[in-house]
């Protein structure tokens, strides 16, 4: 699938050479500017910290006692093992989306940032609230998570509101900028979230969960930024 945007967007920038002269200058003039590379510093050796962290506080959920929620819309989906389906989902997303948009550093940039901000939240949601998985889970394997943010000795499976999975892919849709590609990562939502319920291994709450918190942390800033530029006119002011 990646691939398969991948020539499109070469075709549209008329072939590999031009996409990835356009690559190149885009990231060169973007690197000029002081927060920019600041961010592409920290940022990244933050996600390393926050790994190393949540495999340490994913032992713990796992002992402690939750609550089992009733959710009575669960019984409309089937029981069904979709995690490989799911791996490939996810990841094809992921490469699709950094693939054509990498001649747009602002745009790779937003979706390191929203995955990290998402995280944070996420697991300050889940040490709030804790939760029993629902009757009937799927392990979900996942080789990828498995080896950084979830803890090497057993599977996780109490991190559930909200749903990580969901919140990805929504994350892609939300960051992408072209109409195909974008209208590919609103159907891949549904697909995700049929798929992690069918598997159990959250609760349909999980699923709005996610929905919610992605789409407010992703337009946030927007809303703030202007009154933060309104109340520092206004400090200047008066000085």
């Amino acid at each position: 699938m990646g691939l398969y945007f991948l020539k499109t967007y070469m075709q549209q920038y008329g072939g590999l050479q031009t996409y990835i002269g356009k690559i190149v200058q885009a990231w060169r003039a973007e690197l000029l500017n002081k927060v920019f590379r600041w961010k592409l510093l920290v940022v990244p050796g933050l996600f390393l910290i926050y790994s190393a962290i949540t495999q340490h506080l994913g032992n713990y959920i796992e002992t402690r006692k939750g609550v089992r929620l009733e959710d009575k819309l669960l019984s409309f989906f089937p029981s069904y093992d979709f995690s490989t389906i799911i791996f490939i989902l996810l990841y094809t997303s992921l490469f699709a989306l950094i693939l054509t948009h990498l001649h747009k550093p602002k745009t790779i940039m937003r979706l390191i940032e929203m995955h990290f901000m998402v995280a944070i939240v996420r697991q300050v949601c889940i040490l709030l609230i804790a939760l029993e998985p629902p009757t009937g889970i799927i392990v979900l394997r996942d080789v990828f998570l498995e080896n950084t943010v979830y803890p090497h000795n057993s599977p996780l499976t109490k991190d559930l509101f909200f749903s990580g999975h969901v919140a990805s892919i929504w994350i892609y849709f939300l960051c992408a900028q072209h109409r195909y590609l974008k209208a590919w990562m609103f159907a891949a939502t549904f697909v995700m979230s049929f798929m992690v319920l069918s598997m159990r291994i959250h609760y349909t709450y999980d699923v709005y969960g996610a929905l919610f918190f992605t789409t407010l942390l992703y337009f946030a800033p927007s809303r703030v930024r202007p009154y933060y530029t309104k109340v520092k006119e206004q400090l200047l002011f008066t000085k």
